[in-house]
């Protein structure tokens, strides 16, 4: 059997998980979401800021698919629920940060808690090379889909 042959039900196979991770995620989203009392979108804002520096605006609307417009009212509903706070760039103090709050913190971590810890168990058993090609894979295929979002309809 020829290496494609052999390959294709794998991929398929990995596809096919792929999409049913997908549903999977969403599902906890929405759970997540209603737990929180915010909508999907602010949500999924939350979890773009939870995972690492305040970033501005503009960038937090381009990595959640946004235009400023939504991202400014979004924050906007955000702040007053007490997730997210502005802040003045110390580096060029006319550039505002949104940042998670400590509140936001406290609250929405919690919810990732479980899985990531369920997540790392899966993963620990996995040898340090196959760990090192789950990464590439998640990284290039994260690429991949970026550059379909992005190419021209």
């Amino acid at each position: 059997m020829p290496a494609s042959a052999a390959k294709a039900p794998l991929i398929t196979g990995i596809i096919a998980a792929l999409r049913a991770i997908d549903s999977d995620m969403d599902r906890i989203d929405e759970l997540a979401a209603a737990q929180l009392g915010v909508n999907r979108t602010d949500f999924r804002c939350l979890d773009i800021l939870s995972r690492g520096t305040a970033i501005t605006a503009g960038q937090l609307a381009v990595e959640a698919g946004l235009t400023t417009g939504a991202v400014t009212a979004l924050i906007d509903r955000l702040e007053q629920a007490g997730y997210v706070r502005r802040v003045r760039d110390e580096e060029d103090r006319r550039k505002v940060l949104i940042e998670p709050t400590k509140r936001s913190v406290e609250i929405v971590w919690p919810l990732f808690a479980g899985l990531v810890a369920e997540a790392t168990t899966v993963l620990s058993r996995f040898s340090a090379n196959e760990l090192k090609t789950i990464l590439r894979f998640l990284e290039t295929n994260r690429s991949a889909l970026r550059a379909h979002i992005e190419r021209p309809r």
